[in-house]
């Protein structure tokens, strides 16, 4: 049950996973899942990202993929301090109770310790008992809640 980087092999499966969790969020009755755009973000993430950003997968005992981060190296306008963002984090439903999700956090913050990060933030965009359940889990790992999110569709 290894975490590892993504690999270009991995895109194929990576965008079908991405479907069934798209489809899972807020954003799946909103936005349309392109999965040629999804497989160009994903090719660029994997390809020419490795400076700025990670895209780390969880695979299960078998050897699929079962979760996925992408994260990315920012430094604040108003300091040269670096900082960390999880983009996009996620694991499949079936493997929810795996520990996936926790160990694919772990490796996060170990690799954004390991470029000095002074710290890591992200956003919880689902809501009701998955966003509580979120949000206990954080909580647990010492992520404090800071502001809200907010979205207007024009």
């Amino acid at each position: 049950m290894p975490i590892r980087m993504a690999k270009l092999e991995d895109i194929p499966a990576l965008v079908e996973g991405g479907r069934r969790m798209h489809a899972l969020t807020r954003f799946g009755k909103h936005f349309d899942y392109n999965a040629a755009r999804v497989t160009q973000a994903f090719t660029e993430l994997i390809s020419k990202g490795q400076h700025k950003y990670v895209f780390m997968v969880a695979e299960n005992g078998e050897g699929r993929i079962v979760g996925a981060l992408i994260g990315v190296l920012e430094q604040h306008i108003y300091s040269e301090l670096l900082t960390a963002s999880i983009v996009h984090y996620d694991v499949l439903p079936e493997a929810r109770m795996g520990g996936y999700g926790l160990r694919l956090l772990k490796a996060f913050e170990k690799w954004a310790g390991n470029r000095g990060v002074v710290e890591i933030c992200f956003g919880v965009n689902s809501g009701g008992a998955l966003g509580e359940r979120l949000h206990r889990f954080s909580t647990r790992l010492g992520y404090r809640e800071v502001g809200r999110h907010y979205v207007k569709g024009l």
